[in-house]
């Protein structure tokens, strides 16, 4: 299927005119009204609402308000949380003591959209960053609510829009844990081929205009799932203009699109502004025009992965059949995560939030400075890579080498040496891929001075020996490398 879809692609791009002639028809787009009916994206799920009036809602929910006892919650006399502190990490040692209503709040349910202290934090922190108005703007109404994590926002999404049997344009390797949401489902993937600046515009134009010849029987997509900041696994940047083509074309053929961005912050090289801040590219959310963009955040790439805590904004025409999602399967996210990460974010007021980024910022930089040193002390002439301008993460490929998963099962495991496999990146699991993810922000040198010295050695034997390799997926025999 690979074959047949990349052969009918190369047809395409024999016969289209030039790229500057789509380019220029690319700006022909004139920009519509927002969205105002989104029924036709819904999943059959999400249009088929659960069958609760009103009254009945209000019913299951504790208010100070009123005379409550219709909601199953447990009697505050239960709660063992007596007393909680948080002594906070960077920027002075800061403690924050719960007061006894917040230590009763957090043990108790609450609303699924999240703390209110902690979503008005992230509100400011949107408007900020990307440009977003007032959230009650007339006609231009947005809210975000709180997930435990973006892997739980991506599961949210999925029910809210797919059906089996649809289909979504990814990038040609993407965030691997996405697929454990939507392979299950049976979703259908238009991989979209990438150069140094991320997904390219007229490949996807291509793919969206010749849909019926390149995927026959197949759903046309009404969802792009995007990562525009140190790509998932590529480490590739979007600038302005590149985004301003991919949200052009997504008008045109009428989809929408998530932004999913957990390295917003963690843009490299960007110039800096007088007060020496880095000036972060625009994002997917700050330019749509047309209400098209559902953005996820998470706090995990720059703050701490453990708490599991992100959000996903959006405009509130979709807000409510998105949190619908939040309380059907959660209710709400961890009360107590949630009002550590208040507790932290207001006490650190705008000021010491930046000065952390601008910290993780110069940390990773300094991370990726090691990181070039031992490829080019251990392995040049023996991989490819490009220095990433944001992000985690070093996209690898491996010289001599076809497949770089049968490589680590067969020979580098085995040398407890372990880096991300490009197959696990990709939506079509049937390639062989030469590549490898490195994670330079986990990577200590010390560590790394070891991992790729062997790495080298491995695959200096691996090249030279390959046919004496014998293997199966359980066990692996292989006399090379001590």
């Amino acid at each position: 299927m690979a074959d047949k879809i990349s052969q009918i692609s190369q047809e395409l791009k024999n016969t289209y005119i030039s790229e500057d002639m789509n380019e220029k028809s690319l700006y022909d787009y004139k920009y519509k009204e927002p969205i105002k009916d989104y029924s036709k994206y819904f999943s059959l799920r999400n249009s088929t609402p659960c069958q609760l009036t009103e009254v009945e809602i209000s019913t299951f929910l504790v208010s100070n308000e009123i005379y409550s006892f219709g909601a199953g919650v447990p009697s505050k006399l239960f709660f063992p949380f007596k007393e909680l502190e948080f002594n906070f990490n960077f920027m002075g040692s800061e403690k924050v003591k719960l007061s006894n209503e917040e230590l009763e709040l957090i043990q108790q349910y609450s609303d699924s959209p999240g703390l209110p202290k902690l979503r008005n934090w992230c509100k400011s922190l949107q408007m900020r960053y990307h440009g977003l108005c007032d959230p009650k703007t007339p006609g231009k109404e947005w809210d975000l609510l709180m997930t435990p994590g973006s892997q739980h926002a991506l599961d949210s999404l999925v029910k809210v829009f797919f059906n089996r049997g649809d289909s979504m344009i990814v990038e040609r390797y993407t965030y691997g844990g996405m697929f454990a949401v939507t392979q299950p489902v049976g979703i259908n993937f238009a991989p979209i081929e990438m150069d140094e600046k991320g997904m390219i515009p007229w490949e996807l134009n291509n793919v969206l205009s010749n849909w019926e010849k390149l995927y026959p029987n197949k759903q046309f997509p009404k969802l792009l799932y995007i990562i525009p900041h140190g790509q998932n696994p590529t480490g590739v940047m979007y600038d302005v203009k590149r985004k301003e083509e991919i949200y052009r074309i997504a008008c045109k053929y009428d989809l929408l699109i998530i932004e999913d961005d957990p390295h917003f912050f963690l843009q490299l090289d960007n110039p800096k502004d007088s007060n020496g801040k880095r000036i972060l590219h625009k994002s997917f959310l700050s330019i749509d025009r047309e209400d098209r963009v559902i953005r996820l955040d998470t706090f995990s790439k720059f703050l701490t992965s453990g708490v599991r805590m992100g959000f996903i904004t959006t405009n509130s025409k979709l807000f409510g059949s998105i949190a619908f999602e939040l309380n059907a399967s959660v209710f709400h996210a961890s009360g107590l995560t949630q009002i550590a990460l208040e507790k932290l974010l207001l006490s650190w007021g705008d000021e010491k939030f930046d000065k952390h980024v601008e910290n993780v910022q110069e940390v990773l930089i300094r991370k990726r400075s090691e990181t070039i040193e031992l490829f080019e002390k251990h392995l040049k002439g023996q991989v490819e890579y490009k220095v990433p301008n944001a992000g985690l993460y070093f996209w690898v490929k491996l010289l001599g080498i076809d497949c770089s998963y049968e490589f680590v099962r067969d020979v580098l495991r085995h040398h407890k040496v372990i880096f991300g496999l490009g197959i696990s990146s990709s939506p079509d699991r049937s390639i062989k891929t030469p590549y490898i993810r490195v994670t330079f922000s986990y990577l200590e040198k010390e560590d790394g001075e070891i991992a790729f010295k062997i790495l080298s050695d491995c695959l200096k034997d691996y090249i030279k020996n390959k046919k004496k390799i014998e293997h199966d997926e359980d066990v692996t025999f292989y006399n090379g490398v001590e």
